[in-house]
C-alpha cells in the first residue's frame, strides 16, 4: 500500500465502493448513509421523536468528494428503483439486519476512519450530532460490536478499539480482502511484539547474570586478598575457583561445570556464604577464621 495518514481507510473504502448490492432496499439505505453526511446539510430531521432520512441534491458537492465515493454514488443510483416517497424512519433499521449493514457501510464510506493495525486498533464514525451518534451506537450494539462515544471539536465520534471486533465490522460491510490484510498485519505485529519481549527479557536476564557474577568475583578476590582462598572449606574454595574461571556462566551452568555437578540451589548457597564472609571483612569483623564444610552441600 502507499504511504499516508489515511492509507488504510482509503484502501478499505476503495474495496467497499465495489461491493455488490443485493436489492433496491439495501441500495437505498446505503445511499442514505452517504448523502446524509456528505453534503452541506448534515443534520437529520426528527419526526415524532425519531430521526428520519433527509436526502438532498448530491451534485452540488461532488467536486469536494473523493472519486471512490462518486463511483459508489453513481452505482447506487443505478440500483435504486426510486427513493421512498415517505421518508422512512431510521428506527426501522433496528429490525432489518441487511438494511442496517448497508446503512453502516454508507456511513463508513462517508465519515469513517480506520487506522492501520500496525499502529493501533482504532475505527471511528464521525457524526454531526449526539442524537445520531447514540443511534449509530445502538445499531452497532445490535451487531454485538462494543463501541463508545466521545465528543471532539464539535463532532460526536462513535469508535471501536478492539481488533477482533473491527475485523467483524469490516467483514459485515463486505471488505473481505481488507480484512485479510488487516489480520495479516495484526499477526505480524503480535509476532514482532512477542519477539521483542523475549529479547528484552533475555537482555534483562543477561544483565542480572553479569552484575551478579561481577559482585561474586569481587567478593572472592577480597577473600583471597585478606584471608586467602585456602582458608575456605573445600566446597567454598571449589565454587570460588569455578566462578573465577567462568565469569560468564549462570549459576545453573556453574553448578553443572563441577565434578560431580551440583544444583543451582547448592551453588547459590555456597556463593551466599562467600558473600557473607566478604561482608564481614568489609565491616571490619574478625577475619582469618577458617571455614568448616559442615552443613555445606
Amino acid at each position: 500500500m502507499k504511504s499516508g495518514k489515511d492509507t488504510f481507510s482509503r484502501t478499505v473504502k476503495e474495496e467497499l465502493s465495489r461491493v455488490e448490492i443485493t436489492g433496491p432496499s439495501q441500495a437505498f439505505w446505503e445511499y442514505c448513509g452517504l448523502i446524509c453526511l456528505l453534503g452541506p446539510n448534515k443534520d437529520f430531521e426528527v419526526s415524532n421523536g425519531s430521526p428520519v432520512v433527509s436526502p438532498f441534491d448530491f451534485q452540488s458537492s461532488k467536486d469536494k468528494v473523493k472519486p471512490y465515493l462518486l463511483r459508489r454514488m453513481f452505482y447506487l443510483d443505478k440500483n435504486l428503483l426510486s427513493l421512498c416517497e415517505n421518508q422512512p424512519s431510521l428506527e426501522q433499521l433496528k429490525n432489518n439486519p441487511e438494511d442496517r449493514k448497508a446503512f453502516l457501510r454508507g456511513l463508513f464510506l462517508a465519515r469513517g476512519y480506520l487506522s492501520s493495525p500496525s499502529n493501533q486498533h482504532h475505527l471511528e464514525l464521525v457524526l454531526p450530532s449526539e442524537e445520531m451518534a447514540i443511534f449509530v451506537s445502538s445499531l452497532l450494539d445490535l451487531e454485538g460490536l462494543k463501541n463508545a462515544i466521545i465528543k471532539r471539536r464539535g463532532a460526536h465520534i462513535v469508535y471501536m478499539k478492539n481488533g477482533d471486533q473491527i475485523s467483524q465490522f469490516l467483514t459485515m460491510l463486505g471488505a473481505s480482502r481488507s480484512v485479510l490484510e488487516y489480520e495479516q498485519i495484526r499477526v505480524r505485529k503480535t509476532v514482532r511484539g512477542s519477539v521483542q519481549r523475549q529479547i528484552n527479557m533475555d537482555k534483562a536476564n543477561l544483565s542480572r547474570t553479569v552484575d551478579s557474577s561481577l559482585a561474586q568475583i569481587a567478593d572472592i578476590e577480597l577473600l583471597d586478598e585478606e584471608i586467602g582462598l585456602n582458608s575456605l572449606s573445600p566446597a567454598l574454595r571449589e565454587i570460588a575457583q569455578a566462578r573465577l574461571d567462568n565469569p560468564s556462566l549462570t549459576m545453573e551452568e556453574l553448578g553443572q561445570s563441577l565434578a560431580p555437578p551440583i544444583s543451582k540451589s547448592a551453588v547459590n548457597h555456597r556463593l551466599r556464604r562467600i558473600a557473607e564472609k566478604a561482608e564481614s571483612i568489609k565491616k571490619g569483623k574478625p577475619r582469618g577464621v577458617k571455614d568448616t564444610p559442615e552443613g555445606l552441600p
